[in-house]
């Protein structure tokens, strides 16, 4: 409903309509105790205090390394657990990857694009959204099409006006709604977090490939060494009568299988490097990607033990079922609340006038109510 006309009565007389409204607004009000659920309940945690039977122990492995692992039961997982391998140019990789890497800036990118959004929609639900509008025109109207005498008459309209809405919530939906927008963005801030431990694992994982294989270059190479020098030395005894053709077919054949395994290793190991590369966001023709080695990496020493229901709580993709989850709910939240009575009030108070200077002029006033 929307009422307009001129003010030419005693202002209490806008007041009056919202007097008589009050009896059902406070209806509605208390009606508005319902809540809209289902409401997000998060899921039960493991009640479990550790992994295996109480009757097994860890026992981490430690056979042919001077460190002896140790695993302690409640210790902190380091954020940065990378730099628990002793490598300084591992953590220099590690964290131009996090800085460089194009995936994670995709994933800031949409974080900060579902935060703006919860902030548009917030302040735009939360409170009471008013305009201004200040305007002039020129008009000409024919007297003549309504009847009347004087023909045309041209002239100028100065308008000017207040606006004023507010939505009530009393069915919490724009509160859902809001939840449901706050879980997304938390969702994305998840996802974040996913996307750097798994960008910090993959680049960890890869170096230390590469460093395997050029360990197993190395080996191999050794071996095809003493394999030349076997193969000699057969060659030699069988040009002596003591040994046979076939010994030294046999060497030159295990030979040559070793030295065909020699370029799978090394593609290998191009590849890993490679793929270095485009995890910190460069390209395969970077130079500055360090040839790793076995012995450039340390075992930790102390290896944390988290109980099921803390490591849970620390794990990025399940936080991120649980920020879907209650996204959900909150949608069906805001469906719920769409069953019950939408209301909203809104306000319009200017003036028009056919000169500037009687636009403020009292007599000018206009004003509309509407619910």
């Amino acid at each position: 409903m929307r009422a307009t006309r001129s003010v030419t009565k005693d202002p209490m007389d806008i007041l009056r309509p919202l007097h008589r409204a009050t009896g059902p607004i406070c209806a509605l009000l208390l009606l508005a105790g319902c809540a809209t659920g289902p409401d997000f309940k998060r899921p039960a945690l493991p009640a479990s205090a550790g992994y295996l039977d109480p009757a097994l122990q860890l026992h981490p492995s430690d056979a042919g390394t001077d460190i002896v692992q140790r695993v302690m039961e409640g210790a902190p997982v380091e954020s940065r657990w990378w730099q628990a391998f002793g490598s300084p140019a591992l953590d220099e990789l590690v964290e131009e990857g996090l800085r460089a890497s194009p995936t994670l800036e995709a994933a800031e990118a949409t974080l900060r694009e579902a935060r703006h959004t919860y902030e548009a929609h917030a302040g735009s639900t939360r409170y009471p959204q008013a305009n201004a509008n200040l305007s002039g025109e020129r008009k000409s109207v024919n007297n003549a099409a309504m009847g009347q005498t004087g023909g045309d008459n041209t002239f100028n309209l100065y308008s000017a006006s207040v606006n004023v809405r507010y939505d009530f919530d009393l069915f919490r939906g724009n509160r859902r709604a809001l939840e449901a927008l706050a879980a997304q963005a938390d969702y994305r801030r998840f996802q974040l977090e996913g996307a750097r431990l798994t960008l910090a694992a993959n680049v960890i994982a890869t170096a230390i490939a590469q460093a395997r294989l050029s360990e197993q270059i190395e080996v191999t190479e050794r071996i095809l060494n003493a394999q030349a020098e076997q193969l000699a030395l057969t060659r030699r005894r069988l040009e002596l009568g003591s040994a046979s053709d076939v010994d030294v077919l046999a060497l030159q054949t295990q030979m040559e299988q070793t030295r065909a395994g020699i370029p799978a290793l090394r593609n290998g190991r191009d590849q890993a490097s490679h793929l270095l590369a485009m995890l910190i966001g460069q390209t395969p023709s970077a130079t500055n990607i360090p040839p790793f080695t076995l012995t450039d990496f340390t075992l930790p020493s102390t290896l944390p033990l988290q109980v099921p229901s803390e490591l849970i709580r620390r794990r990025p993709d399940i936080r991120v079922s649980e920020a879907l989850l209650q996204a959900a709910c909150a949608e069906h939240g805001v469906a719920v609340s769409k069953l019950y009575p939408q209301i909203s009030l809104s306000a319009d108070v200017g003036a028009q006038a056919l000169t500037m200077d009687k636009l403020f002029n009292p007599a000018s006033l206009i004003w509309s109510l509407g619910g």
